[in-house]
């Protein structure tokens, strides 16, 4: 018989289970639907809870689970993050990855979200969305980015403020409107049209991956 998945396994915080299991049954008569274990108990009272049939909705409990994700820190998130990380046989920094929850947390409904969302900060793309480039790929891009090699390489603290201001002054000195360049400057750091800020994507994994990356996008776009 094959196994079903529990809602741990498929990628549910425990916190946000609970939640959502008190709000089929009962709510406090006001609009808020996100509650702590105490907030919950705090408030509850038999004369709330409801008398028909409750209703278990699978999207809507993902719901709740990206909102606990969202409000959750990232040291919270961190054991379930890492654990998922070394199934997948990627060994994970802590305080590195910590940096990279808070990136992408916003866009995880399910706690194995995180692996999709964040493998280009340890991974380097194999791939590139070739056909989102190409079209308008040109010389003076080719320059552009060249240039941006040693913009980035002379930069002493490579932080994403800095790294977004010079990469729009090179913009405005190449002469190229700056839509026209993060797109492809994403593609070359993920691989695709997804991903955190761009800026952040790239000082996050450091100045020299940043520089390999674009080498590597270069010579396939």
């Amino acid at each position: 018989d094959e196994k079903a998945d529990g809602f741990k396994d498929v990628g549910f915080l425990p916190e946000a289970f609970l939640n959502m299991l008190a709000m089929l049954g009962w709510n406090d008569g006001t609009d808020q639907e996100i509650f702590s274990v105490e907030e919950m108990i705090s408030k509850f009272s038999l004369d709330r809870i409801h008398k028909g049939g409750a209703k278990f909705d699978y999207e809507k409990a993902k719901w709740y689970n990206a909102e606990w994700i969202k409000k959750s820190n990232a040291e919270l998130l961190l054991p379930y993050v890492k654990a998922i990380f070394e199934e997948k046989e990627i060994d994970a920094d802590d305080d590195y990855l910590l940096k990279v929850i808070d990136l992408v947390k916003e866009r995880c409904h399910l706690l194995t979200d995180f692996y999709e969302h964040s493998i280009f900060f340890f991974k380097a793309p194999k791939e590139f969305d070739l056909a989102s480039v190409q079209p308008k790929w040109n010389a003076d891009k080719v320059d552009f980015f060249n240039a941006l090699k040693s913009v980035i390489n002379a930069q002493d603290a490579f932080e994403s403020a800095s790294l977004e201001t010079n990469f729009k002054a090179l913009a405005v000195e190449k002469n190229i409107k700056i839509g026209e360049l993060m797109l492809p400057f994403r593609i070359m750091l993920v691989g695709g049209k997804f991903g955190p800020q761009v800026f952040d994507i790239a000082t996050q994994i450091g100045k020299q991956e940043t520089i390999n990356r674009i080498e590597k996008a270069l010579t396939n776009f």
